[in-house]
């Protein structure tokens, strides 16, 4: 990015106000400058004199770079002079020659590399003088042309502010069981529950649909699915819109019989949670999801058991439900439905809390503060500030407003907003704040 940095001085060289030059400096990338200027000769020094001046870039340090020098020669002085070089006298020009009362221009290019206190602070442009004729020299008064100083550019820091979700949205972020109502899926038996991130699982004791905070790791899912639920229901930006519970038993017994325990087991969810939270049937998606074949199965199909694959083969071929339970009580002499009840079957006696799917209400303020920030990416500093200027309520907007009333000359506004947006912890803020306050200490210095 190319910065690009003029600034306007009178010259107070000679007495000639017409002549009065001014000077152009331009910062390239803060590694280089440009320096234009134009120097002319206004004082009446005789047509036998010469006027020599030798531009000066100095700081209050010391440091002093010397520019070539300009000669403005009278008449006569530049005829003797020209003579005098034909016949080798006199030694060539160092620097610029001309008649008095003409100008001379000057275009210099300096690198912070060679010369790094030009950055640094204020810096002089003056003129060292001196009158010369055939036999004398007479120091005359320095000549100040102007100053400049490095203003370090102005980049602003933006970052898009996140959508505020509601409270569903904060929770989500640690809770992977939440969902927004878009993401919604009904339940099918071809869904592996245990392994969907997010579902939350309790477990029943064998053949019962009894809900028992103490039986086996409940007792924190339990109350975690109620505090999560409840916190969503206080919230005024965002709703429950479906909870979703998949009842399901085990392979164990008759078809009819574990059908009905596991609809039996998904209503004492429901039950336990309504009576904890107050909520509605209508919110409450309770699916009789049956016996856990397909839980079963990839559970197996995990496990490195010698009956693995005959398992699988049996499951995946046998139609008829309690003739596929036979066949697997009869495997190896029942030693292999032994190891399914001692290592698998008891994880299939649960109902799967599935999903909490919520909604909230559009956070407009975040589309505005974000297609603002987009205007300012794009320079466009008056649009957006318009538009931040309607959200400016919003802690969110304050960075961003920063940077439009900045960027528009309101440098004052600017830094109460930049400062506001700090203290509430916005890095970029921060950012925008240091460069600003480095550029106003620059100004001030000039």
């Amino acid at each position: 990015m190319k910065i690009l940095l003029t600034i306007l001085l009178l010259a107070a060289f000679g007495k000639a106000s017409a002549q009065q030059p001014s000077v152009s400096v331009q910062w390239q990338d803060s590694t280089a400058l440009s320096l234009a200027f134009t120097l002319a000769d206004g004082d009446s020094v005789g047509s036998d004199y010469a006027v020599r001046a030798v531009p000066m870039l100095t700081d209050g340090c010391g440091d002093t770079l010397r520019l070539a020098p300009a000669v403005f020669r009278g008449k006569r002085n530049m005829r003797y002079v020209e003579r005098q070089r034909y016949y080798g006298t006199v030694d060539a020009a160092e620097g610029n020659e001309v008649s008095a009362g003409k100008p001379v221009s000057y275009s210099v290019n300096l690198s912070r590399a060679d010369h790094p206190w030009l950055w640094a602070g204020k810096v002089n442009l003056d003129v060292s003088r001196t009158k010369e004729g055939c036999c004398d020299v007479i120091p005359l008064a320095e000549a100040p042309v102007g100053s400049f100083i490095y203003i370090p550019p102005f980049r602003p820091v933006l970052a898009d502010v996140p959508d505020n979700t509601g409270k569903a949205g904060e929770l989500e972020r640690d809770n992977p069981v939440l969902q927004h109502i878009s993401k919604y899926r009904p339940y099918d038996d071809t869904r592996i529950l245990r392994k969907e991130k997010g579902a939350l699982v309790v477990h029943f004791p064998l053949d019962k649909s009894e809900l028992r905070h103490d039986f086996r790791n409940n007792g924190p899912t339990l109350d975690r699915i109620v505090s999560i639920t409840r916190d969503i229901m206080a919230d005024t930006t965002s709703t429950v819109k479906v909870i979703q519970i998949i009842g399901l038993a085990s392979v164990e017994g008759p078809v009819k019989r574990n059908r009905a325990l596991a609809g039996r087991r998904a209503e004492a969810l429901r039950r336990y949670v309504q009576g904890r939270v107050p909520t509605p049937d209508s919110l409450y998606e309770c699916v009789n999801g049956g016996e856990a074949w397909t839980e079963l199965r990839d559970q197996i199909a995990d496990e490195q058991s010698e009956w693995r694959d005959l398992l699988l083969d049996i499951i995946d071929n046998e139609p008829d439900a309690d003739r596929r339970e036979r066949r697997i009580k009869a495997l190896d002499g029942g030693k292999a439905y032994a190891y399914l009840k001692e290592n698998v079957l008891k994880d299939q006696r649960n109902s799967g809390y599935l999903r909490i799917y919520y909604d909230y209400v559009p956070d407009t303020a975040a589309r505005t503060i974000n297609a603002a920030t987009a205007l300012l990416r794009q320079e466009r500093y008056d649009e957006a500030k318009r538009m931040l200027l309607t959200v400016k309520a919003d802690p969110r907007s304050w960075n961003a407003l920063g940077v439009a009333l900045y960027m528009t000359g309101n440098e004052d506004a600017a830094m109460s907003y930049f400062r506001k947006s700090a203290g509430v912890g916005n890095r970029q803020a921060k950012e925008n704040l240091r460069q600003a306050e480095a550029q106003m200490a620059a100004k001030a210095s000039k």
